[in-house]
């Protein structure tokens, strides 16, 4: 489609920004000067000369101009290409690779040596982060996810003064195997492959200890998979949300990983469509019962938000309601953490700990995840609302509580209970009321006022002053099928208040899978489709070339020897093996 025109910002601060392409086995880079336009082609006097027969004498134009790259075909015999589509005039951000003829070039920022920072699209991290929930599901490895943002002396963001060195001390902390893109003028997603908690945790220290120019401080929020959540939504989230409070006080501060979450519930969705409107009359009617609830709904329709509803609108709104998601708690540790323990009790404790239902007594347990309870903390449970006591681990005195459970999952406990794998007796019990929740796709009213609703939240939480949403990108809102439901809309909007440069959402600041319409449901409400359009497909092929030539190039370095090439690019041989296969690269014969 010649002609299309896709505007993708780069940040407002004065990076060193290069083209960068490779042709014919040779690596070649120019600095692009603002205001300044730079000529690619085989003319010898173009500002970018590249001997390639695919290339027009004057190929394409480019001008870095403020904050973006904009790109502009010259009339060439063979086109420009962005994402698969012939393109006569295009912007371009930071990590973008555009194919002039049949070369490639990306726009990349560089460090102070010269050499790129390794930024890729923002969009490609997620690709990236999905592949990796695979791979940690299948190897039971854990990974983290980071915002690092950077705060100018005065605490503000330093979007215009800022010359991208901050960028430059993070990527210092980092192996050549992780993964960073910009987010927003002052912010940096990192993805941290197979790394475990202490090792996420020593990283973000360090990137918070960086010494950067004027004065400035690096804050770094951490997601931990899977004790911050088990789908991409919710690790985002939680990198940011841990982002958002981190301070010069507490520079580092983690998502929900701990185990319990007291107080006020995260901003939540109580707007309620046609849909919900019968859900939220039942949440009404029980609220003021004591009976046990069971909130059943995919991820992220916003289960926590009810079971607070339903805990403010009883009797016991003046007491502490305490949250526990049951699939984060290692399961040696879960009779501990429900109940408390003694000092001795096992190895670690070194004094007496509370749990969950002494914290609550009087108020509300919100047990998050119900289905992951192992079958030792399955029957403690069922003795709980039975007789309304526990013993602590260690201890043989008896512990009476006055506690309301609310549970959640997103599994079937019915058809758990029949195949044996969840307790009968204890369904049966906590199912004194069992609430479905649809999935937003099924509440399309809710998504306009939802959208303003965290377009606002996203303003005050980011410091923005983003008014409104363009009808063609509210259209596209719902017509996208949300398989991450008002979680992933939450996020979805606040990327787009961190990305844009002016006062509207564009299509253009939407992720291209909604852009896209992947996901999009097919007849029915609650029916996704397969992928619409090529722009993920070949988003995510993108990351794997990226991928592919990062592990070639370490294994030529090593001699094509996997145990060092693993331990250069700090991963497993057998995932490097496993890699290997699946990119389908093979040692040059």
């Amino acid at each position: 489609m010649e002609g299309l025109l896709v505007r993708a910002y780069l940040p407002p601060v004065r990076l060193r920004v290069a083209l960068i392409a490779n042709s014919a086995g040779a690596k070649v880079s120019r600095l692009l000067s603002p205001d300044t336009p730079l000529i690619v082609g085989r003319a010898p006097e173009a500002g970018l000369r590249i001997e390639d027969q695919n290339l027009s004498r004057e190929h394409a134009r480019f001008l870095l101009s403020g904050s973006r790259v904009l790109v502009e075909d010259l009339g060439s015999k063979n086109g420009t290409f962005f994402a698969g589509s012939r393109v006569a005039r295009i912007e371009l951000t930071i990590g973008d690779e555009i194919v002039l003829g049949g070369v490639a070039l990306q726009v990349q920022a560089l460090g102070a040596t010269g050499d790129s920072l390794g930024i890729v699209r923002e969009e490609l991290i997620r690709h990236h982060l999905e592949e990796e929930l695979t791979r940690a599901q299948q190897f039971r490895r854990p990974f983290g996810l980071l915002l690092v943002r950077v705060l100018s002396r005065g605490g503000g963001a330093t979007a215009e003064r800022e010359d991208g060195s901050w960028i430059e001390a993070v990527r210092s902390h980092l192996r050549p195997v992780d993964l960073m893109a910009l987010y927003g003028s002052s912010a940096l997603e990192v993805l941290l492959p197979e790394t475990g908690a202490e090792e996420v945790h020593r990283i973000a220290r360090a990137i918070a200890a960086s010494r950067i120019g004027g004065g400035g401080q690096l804050l770094v929020g951490l997601a931990l998979y899977p004790a911050s959540g088990s789908t991409a939504d919710a690790l985002f989230e939680a990198a940011r949300e841990a982002a958002h409070r981190a301070s010069t006080e507490h520079p580092v501060e983690g998502g929900p990983a701990a185990l319990l979450a007291q107080g006020e519930s995260p901003e939540g969705a109580l707007i309620a469509g046609e849909v919900m409107r019968p859900v939220l009359e039942t949440v009404a009617s029980v609220a003021t019962s004591r009976i046990p609830v069971i909130l059943q709904g995919e991820t992220g329709t916003g289960k926590e938000v009810l079971a607070q509803l339903i805990h403010e609108s009883g009797p016991r709104k003046g007491r502490r309601i305490v949250r526990v998601n049951c699939g984060a708690i290692p399961k040696d540790l879960v009779e501990s953490t429900l109940f408390g323990h003694e000092r001795g009790a096992f190895t670690g404790a070194q004094q007496q700990q509370k749990g969950v239902f002494e914290e609550a007594d009087g108020g509300t347990v919100f047990l998050d995840e119900i289905g992951e309870l192992p079958p030792a903390a399955q029957a403690s449970l069922l003795r709980v609302l039975e007789v309304g006591a526990f013993n602590r681990v260690g201890s043989n005195r008896e512990i009476e509580v006055d506690v309301r459970i609310v549970a959640a999952t997103h599994r079937d406990l019915e058809a758990m209970a029949e195949a044996g794998t969840f307790r009968s007796d204890l369904y049966y019990r906590l199912s004194g009321v069992v609430i479905e929740i649809p999935p937003l796709r099924e509440r399309r009213d809710e998504i306009e006022p939802l959208t303003r609703k965290f377009l606002n939240a996203a303003n005050k939480a980011n410091n923005r002053r983003v008014e409104s949403i363009s009808p063609e990108t509210l259209a596209l809102l719902k017509a996208y099928a949300w398989p991450g439901n008002v979680r992933e809309l939450r996020n979805v909007i606040e990327r787009a208040v961190v990305v844009t440069q002016g006062v509207l959402i564009g299509p253009e600041h939407l992720p291209a899978r909604v852009r896209t319409g992947e996901h999009r449901p097919e007849a029915g409400p609650s029916k996704a489709s397969a992928p619409v359009g090529p722009e993920p497909d070949q988003a995510r092929g993108k990351v794997q070339q990226f991928e592919a030539r990062m592990l070639q190039e370490a294994l030529a370095s090593t001699g094509w020897n996997r145990a060092e090439a693993a331990k250069k690019l700090g991963m497993a041989v057998r995932t490097l093996s496993y890699r290997l296969k699946v990119l389908g690269v093979k040692k040059p014969e």
